[in-house]
Formats: C-alpha cells, structure tokens, sequence
C-alpha cells in the first residue's frame, strides 16, 4: 500500500469532531502513541513497535487530510525540512511534535491562523523520525500501513463507532499485527 491510498484509507476510519477539535485530537493521538511506543520499547515488543508507529502515521494522515495535505508530498520531502542542532531522531520528533501541538493550542485558544509553512515543517520532521526509527529497526513503512489499515478494517468494518472504538478484539488486531 502506498501512501496516497493509506491516506484515504485512513479518513474512513476517522471521526469528525469539528475543525478545531479534529487537529487537537489528531495532535494529541500521536503524542498518546509516543507513550506507547516508548513501552514497546521497553518490552522490547517488535509487534507493537510497529503497530504504535503505524498508528502515530494515521494520525499524521488524517492531520493532513484535515489541513488539505498531500501526505506522499510530506513524505517525499520529508528530509527537507528546517533541522535544528538536535542528536536523535527521537529529539526532532519531540521538538516538533511540541511546536505542532503550539501552533494547534493558539489556533484554538486565541484564533491565531496556523503558518503553514511552519506546520508543514513541523509535520515532514515527525515523518523523518518515524521513517528514522523504522528504518533502524528494519521495518517498512509500507508493511505496516498495510497492517494498520487490516486491523482498522477488522475493528470498524463500516466505518468508526464509538462502540467499535471501546470494545477493541485485541486477540483479533494482534494476529492481524
């Protein structure tokens, strides 16, 4: 699967909660997804390590599909972005994963208009450390998309629910994963 299809892939499972709430929500899934990455991580979990990862990239789509972003160009582009003196890729995710939850908060809080030079900076360094740590880890990006769209399917095989979502078969999603 390639990524312009994991981006409409991604939107049907997608709640739409209103503008300002869907970019909070998406912001705040993949910092939720970091956590758990970080405890795959130290479990050592290699299943989860890729499914946390695919899950922070559906976040990242449907952030782009609310801002109207071609999440393949993002991809393309992705080294290309304004790097700052940090040493690990985990670093550059957390800066601008920071920034990105700012320039979010201030849309929300006080209306101030998202520069989208700067949140599309921000969003191609998060893809960089994604695609960083996977590479490290000797996973393919397009592996995983495709295992995070067939267990989305086997969660919510219409489409999103609420019920769906809070009674997970996580025996099921696991040996999709």
């Amino acid at each position: 699967m390639n990524i312009r299809e994991y981006q409409v892939e991604a939107s049907r499972t997608c709640s739409d909660l209103g503008e300002k709430l869907n970019l909070a929500h998406m912001v705040l899934g993949i910092c939720s997804e970091e956590e758990e990455l970080y405890r795959a991580f130290v479990k050592n979990d290699l299943v989860n390590i890729q499914e946390e990862q695919a899950d922070k990239f559906w976040y990242l789509a449907n952030y782009c599909n609310f801002r109207n972003y071609n999440l393949q160009e993002l991809y393309e582009d992705m080294s290309n972005f304004e790097q700052e003196d940090w040493e690990t890729e985990t670093s550059v995710e957390i800066v601008h994963l920071s920034k990105l939850q700012d320039y979010v908060k201030k849309y929300i809080a006080y209306d101030k208009p998202i520069d989208r030079q700067k949140e599309k900076n921000s969003l191609k360094a998060i893809i960089w450390s994604i695609c960083e740590t996977l590479y490290e880890q000797e996973i393919e990006l397009e592996t995983i998309l495709e295992r995070n769209i067939a267990k989305l399917k086997a969660r919510f095989p219409d489409k999103f629910t609420q019920e769906a979502a809070l009674n997970r078969n996580l025996e099921l999603e696991r040996k999709i994963l």
